[in-house]
């Protein structure tokens, strides 16, 4: 289930999280929805030290029928007030990429290239935005079917908004003869051009014409087979996010302006005996977007700017025979830059500070494993650091078997995730939504 939280919200702190088990939801909450997505990929030989490479998709999402019921909180007990909501969606992406890469030489250096051209389509939209509120609920209770179906009717989602990106992109790689330094240089160009159109397909407005050009470069030097260090800077000039559906966002369905991300990491990667460590700094900075509240209706926009810097630490490897452990820890130091006095300066809602995880497998045979793992998301924030959501822990357990049928060799996984059943708040900006409760997985994997 997920709520927000409301802007008039009654108390001190948060509710408790409910049972994941628990439905608030109405019996007439439906949505129903079609996915397509298709990959060609191509590589050719030209010769020795050529080729050219096709990659090619397309995705198509159709939410035919979306019926919501977005929950606000309003207090310390529980309470939620509802809106139902009607908001079907369509999206298309078409993409090509056409390049070149090989391989040639410069005295003791060699060089890996790449150079391509892409396109993407991009179309999307849904229909005018319908609400209706009057709803009332608690989180703690579940849905006994008391809420009436809203009185709006169904209508089709359209394209209103058509996105065509074009881009192109160099690449080198540089490596020394003896293997210890490598060097990567890399410019990319995009441009993004959006147009506006109505119901009956015809054009309305020109939305914007974006065009930037982003480097990247990165260098590793491996000291000995044991120890290497690397630092790289990268940037990407992007098309804006689309605004979530069926949480409330009065814009939904619409995407924000593109804008360019900065990256920068240092880092050292070293073998200790049978482990595998890394150690990385990252320091990030991207577009933000806020929650803004219009009329008493709730909206996502492009706000300044975030930044994201912190430091993770990784580590794999055989703890003993047939015992290997896999695991790391994150420290992000979050901040926005933005016009407004309640967010600037402050952490970006719902991004904790500290996450772990930590899993250990048994390998009783090369054909059976067992497997556990523990999950730690520390505490965060909602409404601009006003409430304070608790760190969670949550264990997962499983098994893998291999076998065959009729000599086909078949992978077979039996998950349980969230063993104890915790309850538990995970936030997404100020929207909480209530912890999976313990969930079972089979699976089988056949390789023909």
């Amino acid at each position: 289930m997920v709520y927000s939280v409301s802007s008039n919200f009654i108390g001190n702190a948060l509710p408790s999280a409910p049972d994941g088990k628990i439905n608030t939801n109405p019996t007439w909450r439906r949505d129903k929805n079609t996915n397509l997505v298709m990959t060609l990929n191509h590589e050719q030989k030209i010769n020795d030290h050529l080729k050219a490479f096709l990659n090619a998709g397309h995705f198509k999402q159709d939410w035919y029928y979306y019926v919501g019921f977005s929950k606000t909180l309003l207090n310390e007990a529980g309470d939620f007030s509802a809106t139902s909501d009607n908001y079907s969606l369509l999206e298309k992406r078409d993409y090509a990429q056409i390049g070149l890469k090989g391989d040639f030489k410069t005295g003791d250096l060699k060089h890996e290239w790449v150079a391509a051209v892409d396109r993407m389509w991009h179309y999307y939209g849904g229909p005018d935005y319908t609400t209706e509120t009057g709803w009332t609920g608690n989180i703690y209770h579940p849905n006994t079917g008391s809420f009436a179906p809203p009185t709006f009717a169904q209508v089709d989602a359209y394209y209103g908004t058509h996105a065509r990106i074009s881009g192109w992109s160099v690449m080198d790689s540089i490596t020394t003869g003896n293997e210890k330094l490598n060097i990567l240089v890399g410019l990319n160009g995009k441009s993004i051009a959006k147009d506006s159109y109505k119901k009956d397909g015809s054009h309305k407005a020109k939305s914007g014409d974006y065009y930037d050009v982003s480097p990247s470069f990165g260098i590793n030097y491996t000291f000995d087979p044991r120890v290497a260090v690397y630092a790289n800077h990268t940037e990407e000039f992007v098309e804006g996010g689309m605004v979530p559906t069926g949480k409330g966002y009065a814009n939904q369905g619409t995407t924000l302006d593109p804008y360019k991300t900065k990256q920068n990491e240092i880092g050292v990667k070293f073998k200790t005996g049978d482990f595998f460590h890394k150690i990385s700094y990252f320091d990030i900075k991207q577009a933000n977007a806020v929650d803004v509240y219009k009329g008493g209706l709730k909206y996502k926009l492009a706000d300044g700017e975030r930044r994201h810097k912190g430091f993770e630490y990784t580590a794999t490897g055989t703890l003993a025979e047939k015992w290997n452990l896999i695991g790391g820890f994150m420290h992000l130091n979050a901040k926005q830059k933005t016009t407004s006095a309640a967010t600037n300066g402050k952490r970006p809602n719902g991004v904790p500070e500290w996450s772990a995880n930590l899993g250990v497998e048994y390998k009783a045979s090369d054909d059976f494993s067992v497997l556990m793992r523990g999950n730690y998301v520390g505490s965060s924030y909602v409404r601009d650091e006003k409430y304070s959501v608790p760190s969670y822990f949550t264990l997962d357990a499983g098994v893998n078997y291999k076998t065959s049928l009729n000599s086909t060799p078949v992978t077979l996984r039996a998950m349980c995730y969230n063993v104890t059943n915790k309850k538990y708040w995970a936030p997404s900006g100020n929207t909480l939504h209530s912890g999976g409760p313990r969930t079972f997985m089979l699976s089988a994997e056949f390789d023909i």
